[in-house]
């Protein structure tokens, strides 16, 4: 009773601690939902490109390999959005682990993608950071809140 009449605000300061902690677990969700939100618009442009080639036959190619290769790069950036749109889902329920395995998943990929097209490598590099600085900023939040649980 006397801790209470000597520091009357300790209730209100361990309430805004329990409330920044919980922010923070939704900050590590909002980063993974934002990196999911940013691939996705990655894959606008070639979806893009496959559809207008597809709906529109009067739009020919002198390279019949390049639709096949566009339809591809099309599926697996919407495939890589949908893989952290799933683990941003899951990060509601385990925050850390699902955003480490996002973190390695796409650290993976990158580097998959380093060793087979070096040369193409540094196409789409801004985009690429943004994902990765917001997934590093997920596990960064996401552990804070792990380790003060």
């Amino acid at each position: 009773m006397t801790s209470n009449l000597i520091d009357p605000f300790r209730s209100l300061r361990e309430t805004q601690a329990r409330a920044m902690q919980q922010q923070q677990l939704f900050s590590g969700v909002d980063w993974l939902r934002a990196t999911a939100f940013v691939q996705l618009l990655m894959a606008i442009y070639p979806v893009y490109l496959w559809a207008a080639f597809v709906l529109f036959p009067s739009r020919e190619t002198s390279d019949p390999e390049m639709l096949v290769k566009l339809q591809v790069l099309a599926l697996a950036t919407l495939g890589v959005g949908l893989v952290l749109g799933l683990l941003a889902w899951w990060a509601k329920y385990a925050p850390f682990r699902a955003s480490v395995v996002a973190l390695l998943f796409y650290v993976g990929l990158n580097v998959f993608i380093a060793l087979c097209r070096p040369d193409h490598f540094l196409d789409g590099i801004a985009p690429r950071m943004l994902i990765l600085l917001g997934l590093v900023q997920a596990v960064r939040t996401s552990f804070r809140r792990h380790r003060a649980a």
